[in-house]
């Protein structure tokens, strides 16, 4: 096999420092499919968490093979990793122009202008990748988080509602709309939603005293004096916990 191929299977097996050298190799031979050969040392460079290298490869990697959409959409990943979020819409822009079926990117657009602090087009967005994958759960968190910043609550909760049907796990979903409710002064249901997580297993301290801040708005008496007796063996001669 050519040092294209070989580094390409050393990446999957994990060997990132053999695909590094190989593809370097095949890149200095002059070989074939050099944009193969950039695209994946970028991958190894994401992998690593050297997201600048992994940016200049990906470059690379279009410049050889600009209508390849995967290239592209790695290359708006990393520029989002990265926080450089005008880079990272316009490649994936782009992208969506030359794909138009590429969920991936058109979600992670969605992402970005949330960041820009641009919630409509977010918000449009994120409904576009929901028209299209229905039992996205991701996109229905999203798109609450969205929506809780424009001030469309009740359409938020929604979202979160189907986010959570889809993952019941989905502790950030649950999350946001106990605090949403909270925030509504739905007290008794954002501590329904609380004791749902706390059911799970999760035990931050933030969302114990989240958890215990919620109860003591309701008449729920008994359930926090038992809450706060299981926190104290958790977080023992904790004031803040003390306090509530």
């Amino acid at each position: 096999m050519d040092n294209l191929h070989t580094g390409i299977d050393e990446y999957l097996s994990g060997d990132l420092s053999k695909a590094i050298k190989l593809l370097n190799e095949h890149i200095n031979n002059n070989g074939y499919d050099l944009g193969a050969a950039y695209y994946h040392l970028g991958l190894c460079y994401s992998d690593l968490n050297n997201l600048s290298e992994a940016c200049k490869h990906f470059v690379k990697a279009v410049e050889f093979s600009p209508n390849k959409s995967m290239y592209l959409y790695k290359l708006g990943l990393c520029y989002y990793r990265l926080m450089a979020l005008d880079k990272a819409r316009d490649i994936l822009l782009k992208t969506i122009n030359i794909n138009p079926e590429h969920q991936r990117s058109r979600f992670l657009l969605g992402q970005v202008y949330f960041q820009q602090g641009q919630m409509n087009e977010a918000e449009n967005i994120f409904t576009n990748v929901l028209e299209k994958s229905p039992d996205f759960a991701d996109a229905y968190y999203y798109r609450a988080i969205t929506r809780y910043q424009l001030s469309k609550d009740k359409q938020a909760l929604q979202d979160l509602d189907k986010a959570i049907n889809i993952n019941p796990d989905y502790i950030d979903a649950l999350l946001e709309s106990s605090k949403i409710n909270f925030e509504n002064g739905s007290y008794n249901e954002a501590a329904d939603i609380c004791k749902v997580i706390y059911d799970k297993g999760y035990r931050n301290f933030s969302f114990i005293k989240y958890y215990l801040t919620t109860l003591s708005k309701t008449d729920r008496k008994d359930e926090l004096k038992l809450l706060k007796t299981e926190s104290a063996s958790l977080f023992p001669n904790n004031l803040e916990i003390d306090n509530i």
